[in-house]
């Protein structure tokens, strides 16, 4: 085996001159220029690993967008999900609100899942991949969800204003539904419109309310409580109609304070005086005449009016309702209390405190506490007034 031939270049410590100390000019041009070319070799092959890189990154992104976006999402949108819609049906809504980029990105994700998405308006945002608007139509945190609270003691035209402000629709659209009353969900012996039968309670809108289908979501409800309470058997059982029976519950409902034992002794009071013949003398049903709210008592000119709801004129029960009764009062009207009373006043409109009286004299002494606690400051005489 023959010998290595030797570098003929000079190593390091070669590059200055051993005899006179000086630095080899060509030698060390030849050591940098080497280094540089190094260099320059590291640079364009970290170039070109950094190009093939990006290229092969920008490439798997568009491989992986090609059917789904990636991120967080942008703005906010409002997608509404109607009952009985399948899978590719949300994702076409999905698509078309550019919620997510295509139905199968969407499809295949909820196929993934078991839970099933809930029919209604959802909170979202546009552009989610699809995996994450899935999530969110799952979450019930972004179920939009619009209320409705009708209260009770108060009228049709009172309701009216805040059914308008919760579902959107115009008054006059519920006006409308309201003279045209025998087309709505009301038990078929209801008479005289719709006064009485929007039930007192909470209801969630629907996704695309009109007054017709807001309306009858209070009505139909009304039937329930109905049925619930055995209305027809109690107006049976007492000599009414149903019908009859909701005008007196109705009655209760604003004659009654906060003690709710009253309003089973209100309503015995109200037949024992239809029993006997006797007017009602409601002030509750003069102030419905009166188109009155806010205010306890009414005047002598006020109880003139003749109106068919007007009980200081007209002996029996008024033409119709005055209110919507709560379950309360139609359970009240329906097992009154037993007692001979005739009579009965409030005495004190801070705690509702009511007296029951069988005689006309144990009337007048408690009505004579009521004055007295009604002059007994500013405050008593200004609610006394209505103020």
């Amino acid at each position: 085996m023959s010998e290595p031939t030797s570098d003929p270049r000079p190593t390091p410590d070669q590059v200055r001159d051993p005899e006179s100390g000086k630095v080899n000019q060509k030698e060390l041009w030849y050591k940098i220029r080497s280094g540089l070319a190094v260099t320059l070799s590291l640079v364009v092959l970290l170039g070109g690993g950094f190009f093939i890189f990006s290229k092969a990154q920008a490439a798997w992104m568009d491989f992986r967008t090609a059917e789904d976006y990636v991120g967080e999402g942008g703005e906010a949108v409002v997608v509404v999900i109607p009952k009985g819609a399948t899978v590719s049906k949300i994702g076409e809504i999905l698509v078309e609100a550019d919620v997510v980029k295509s139905t199968k990105a969407f499809t295949k994700a909820a196929q993934a899942s078991t839970a099933s998405i809930q029919a209604g308006q959802y909170n979202l945002r546009k552009q989610l991949p699809a995996e994450t608007a899935l999530s969110m139509l799952l979450d019930k945190a972004n179920l939009v969800r619009n209320w409705l609270t009708l209260k009770e003691g108060r009228t049709i035209d009172q309701q009216i204003s805040v059914m308008a402000k919760a579902s959107g629709v115009p008054a006059a659209d519920f006006k409308k539904a309201y003279k045209d009353w025998k087309s709505l969900e009301l038990p078929t012996w209801a008479k005289n419109g719709l006064e009485g039968f929007l039930f007192p309670e909470t209801y969630q809108l629907p996704d695309k309310p009109t007054a017709t289908s807001v309306i009858n979501l209070a009505t139909e409800h009304f039937s329930a409580v109905a049925e619930s309470t055995s209305l027809l058997q109690s107006a049976d059982q007492l000599g009414l109609s149903p019908y009859e029976l909701v005008v007196l519950a109705s009655i209760v409902e604003k004659e009654a304070g906060p003690n709710e034992g009253d309003r089973a002794k209100i309503a015995r009071v109200f037949l024992n005086r239809l029993d006997k013949g006797m007017k009602l003398q409601s002030d509750a049903t003069v102030a419905y005449a009166n188109g009155i709210t806010g205010r306890v008592f009414t005047t002598e000119a006020e109880r003139q009016l003749d109106s068919k709801w007007n009980t200081y004129l007209y002996k029996g029960l008024p033409k119709g309702p005055i209110t919507s009764p709560s379950k309360k009062s139609l359970e009240a009207a329906g097992n009154p209390a037993a007692g001979d009373w005739l009579f009965f006043t409030v005495v004190n409109l801070d705690t509702g405190e009511t007296l029951f009286a069988n005689t006309a004299s144990e009337h007048q002494a408690n009505t004579q506490k009521l004055q007295q606690w009604c002059m007994a400051s500013q405050a008593n005489r200004d609610t006394c007034n209505g103020k």
